[in-house]
């Protein structure tokens, strides 16, 4: 049996590591390994509950946004806030802006890379092997390589009409939303989001099917167990019903709802002191970075018992009923497909928005002292849980995408959707093993999302 070790994995946010255990070709075990510790859950502990959003915004600054978002329903819970319908709107198209900067930078800027030749002298790509396309093909996705940064940066623009600056957004607030929408602001955004809406119809879909025609294997490759789980997308209405419902998909049944008390964690692989049973998002636990036998900073999710995927595939899934696989061209065909609806939900919010009307209601003091929000951000399905006292934080819980992704094995000796991914998989050329990146890169990690020390002193004999 050989190891093969990956340290770190480039293009993607945050310091991840992977260890594959080759048996002749084939992966027959896997550890992804989280290599950060940064301690947001104590560092809000005795702050103000107002201060949340603004402090777990800095969790990523790709994904902030959508850490404001779901922190923002939490606080809307404790203070008893009714958004009104605007001021709603206005948070949908923020973090549908989210979903696309995003979307388009992991397509060009973290994946492409894998299976396209770049011009000499850009980082982060060493020799492409498995090349498939065609001098002509390849040349025309290193240009929208290169579009797709500006893309990318419009829908950024666009959130700062509504938010003031992007990332780590001042605009979204308890009780709705601190810009009202005046016509030109609605005018500007509306013209960036249909320049976004050309590139996505023009390039970034035929791109994504072309690539998907020349790695056709790859619907086989890098497959995990077909469990999906989404907490839902886009609150509408007083109801505050979701545009993308949320649910569990396991074995081709899917059901609705999500119980978010079923939702536990646990730290038997990972770098912090042992505790009893499985854990509640708002069970603070002390980083251990010599525990033996630990891998990973990441804890692992389960929900009833179970690890799920998350993210784009699993919303496309349990909303479109898509019958695909899951595996890494799956995921990568549904973050295109999923760029494309959003833009199309992003103007028409924009359309039905009022110029100067209520955008913000809010009450001045709490009337809860424990609140949970869940929503899913780009990569996944993202949870935050507060515990207050007289207005102060006592405890506050973060579940992120990845760690439901990147969950290493857990206390039901489970390997989590990516370590499963990678296992099974074969390998072409041991000394060049693409696919293990391709495999790892489609579920778009973000590990300064994922964990939550970095070693101040070597390991100790």
């Amino acid at each position: 049996m050989k190891e093969i070790k990956f340290s770190p994995v480039t293009r993607l946010s945050g310091l991840l590591s992977v260890d594959v255990f080759v048996d002749g070709q084939t992966v027959v075990d896997a550890r992804v390994k989280g290599n950060q510790y940064r301690g947001f859950e104590h560092m809000l502990v005795g702050r103000d509950i107002r201060d949340a959003p603004y402090f777990t915004e800095r969790i990523c600054g790709i994904c902030s946004l959508a850490h404001g978002t779901v922190s923002n329903y939490v606080l809307d819970e404790i203070f008893a806030d009714s958004v009104p319908a605007q001021g709603q709107l206005v948070r949908n198209i923020m973090l549908g802006l989210e979903f696309v900067q995003n979307h388009i930078r992991h397509f060009y800027g973290f994946g492409l890379p894998d299976y396209v030749e770049l011009p000499p002298g850009l980082p982060y790509q060493g020799p492409v092997v498995d090349r498939r396309l065609g001098p002509k093909a390849n040349q025309e996705l290193v240009d929208n390589y290169v579009t797709s940064f500006g893309v990318a940066a419009k829908a950024h623009e666009a959130q700062t009409i509504f938010g003031g600056k992007a990332p780590h957004q001042h605009g979204m607030v308890h009780g709705g939303v601190a810009v009202v929408p005046s016509a030109d602001k609605i005018l500007h955004a509306i013209g960036l989001v249909h320049e976004i809406k050309g590139f996505v119809t023009d390039y970034l879909l035929p791109d994504t099917g072309l690539l998907a025609r020349c790695y056709p294997d790859y619907y086989e490759i890098g497959r995990s167990p077909r469990r999906f789980l989404s907490f839902g997308l886009f609150r509408v209405g007083e109801a505050q019903d979701m545009v993308w419902k949320p649910g569990v998909v396991e074995d081709q049944i899917f059901t609705p709802g999500i119980d978010a008390g079923h939702i536990k964690e646990d730290v038997i692989s990972s770098w912090y002191r042992d505790a009893t049973g499985p854990l509640s998002p708002t069970d603070l636990v002390t980083a251990d970075p010599y525990k033996a036998e630990a891998y990973t900073f990441v804890k692992a999710v389960h929900y009833q018992g179970v690890p799920y995927e998350v993210g784009p595939l699993a919303r496309l899934v349990i909303n479109q009923g898509y019958q695909g696989g899951p595996s890494t061209m799956d995921r990568i065909v549904a973050r295109s497909r999923e760029v494309d609806e959003i833009t199309t939900l992003v103007l028409k919010w924009l359309l039905l928005l009022t110029p100067s009307a209520p955008v913000l209601s809010r009450n001045p003091t709490p009337s809860a002292t424990e609140a949970l929000g869940m929503t899913d951000a780009p990569r996944g399905a993202l949870l935050h849980q507060a515990i207050i006292q007289e207005g102060l934080i006592e405890r506050y819980g973060i579940i992120t995408p990845t760690m439901w992704n990147f969950s290493p094995l857990n206390m039901y000796e489970e390997h989590g959707p990516a370590e499963t991914a990678l296992i099974g998989t074969a390998i072409q050329d041991i000394d060049n093993p693409v696919e293990i990146g391709r495999i790892v890169r489609a579920f778009d990690p973000c590990l300064s999302c994922g964990t939550h020390l970095i070693r101040l002193k070597p390991y100790e004999d």
